[in-house]
């Protein structure tokens, strides 16, 4: 689903990318105040002789939140056989005011189901008696899942079309949560699992001449050592919106594209990309044999941000993966690997490019 987006200057970082209808409004001033306006506002692609699309969850796999609080998440398979050939799992939110709402969900289980990194980047779904409507609305998000202290954890932001950042979304949402029984099965050992893999075609990629603005320089550390992410942006092009570096302990550098969405506090980085491992030539290459989700989920500090960081890779892109509706969990987690696994980080705000004098 494509965005048109525009640049504004923001008070968190120097320029960041939010995602609008009207790709021709003129840029924000630094003295405008953009919080109280949703970061997205529209579809261009919305087709109103669209035909009704419709959700159809299945099994819950697992189910997250607090005993007493409002506020729940759950994730379904689909009750359809290769949906389509496309893997839609289900994400079943609840918001503090009660309000439930369900979201095309896509991504991988890693570790046996032990943790796992999805993407909303999909319309919407509200109950029409007894089926559930996908409209054309625009949500972008990320939802962590990771094993801690002997349980997992789960951690979650969307933003919706139209909605105020003042009023809703104003943190990310951590909360414990369980599997259930009927998704820990071992694998059945059947074809349960359908793809269509990458072209592996290397086209043409232009993240080293226009990805010439640090924004961002992140850290998450592991038993395997320490990642580094560092958020590009680019002044000269817009539309690039914004670019990840990635150096996994013991590899070269690879680049994803990625969204910047920004509200209160708080900073949702959503990558969907093809790898690009070169940078060195003005012209590069990027590489169609993984597709890569996932991002980072931010939260202003005194000195930065920080918050939680996963990518994870497949050699076929989560919306040409489907699955059986009687699929076993270790199924569901079979074909991605991290490139990042869930884990914390910290980012520090790259200092400004000095002016040049007149």
């Amino acid at each position: 689903m494509a965005l048109s987006c525009r640049v504004v200057v923001v008070a968190l970082l120097s320029v960041a990318a939010v995602c609008v209808l009207h790709s021709g409004e003129k840029p924000a001033g630094a003295a405008e105040s953009h919080h109280a306006q949703p970061a997205i506002t529209g579809n261009p692609a919305f087709d109103p002789g669209a035909a009704v699309r419709t959700a159809d969850p299945g099994r819950l796999l697992l189910s997250c939140g607090r005993p007493g609080e409002a506020l729940r998440a759950e994730i379904y398979a689909s009750a359809k056989d290769f949906d389509e050939g496309r893997q839609s799992f289900y994400l079943r939110r609840w918001d503090q005011d009660g309000t439930e709402l369900l979201y095309p969900l896509h991504g991988h289980f890693l570790d046996g189901g032990a943790s796992g990194i999805f993407m909303v980047h999909d319309g919407k779904g509200t109950r029409q008696q007894d089926s559930v409507h996908i409209d054309q609305t625009v949500n972008m998000g990320l939802f962590f899942l990771m094993t801690a202290g002997g349980g997992i954890r789960g951690v979650l932001s969307i933003y919706a079309e139209n909605d105020s950042l003042l009023s809703r979304e104003k943190d990310l949402e951590e909360m414990p949560c369980r599997s259930e029984e009927v998704a820990r099965r071992l694998s059945s050992g059947d074809d349960h699992v359908q793809s269509v893999p990458n072209s592996g075609a290397t086209p043409p990629s232009y993240w080293y001449g226009e990805s010439d603005m640090k924004l961002l320089s992140c850290t998450a550390m592991a038993p395997a050592g320490e990642y580094e992410v560092d958020v590009l942006g680019s002044t000269i092009w817009p539309a690039h919106l914004a670019f990840l570096v990635v150096r996994v302990p013991g590899e070269k550098p690879v680049g994803y594209n990625a969204h910047l969405v920004e509200g209160p506090g708080r900073l949702l980085i959503h990558a969907h990309s093809y790898p690009h491992r070169t940078r060195t030539r003005t012209m590069d290459t990027m590489e169609e044999t993984q597709s890569v989700i996932g991002g980072l989920l931010l939260r202003k500090t005194v000195s930065g941000y920080s918050g939680w960081a996963g990518l994870v890779a497949s050699t076929a892109d989560p919306y040409n993966i489907s699955f059986a509706r009687d699929s076993t969990l270790a199924e569901y987690a079979s074909l991605g690997h991290a490139v990042i696994p869930p884990l914390p980080v910290t980012c520090s705000l790259a200092p400004a490019a000095p002016r040049s004098k007149p």
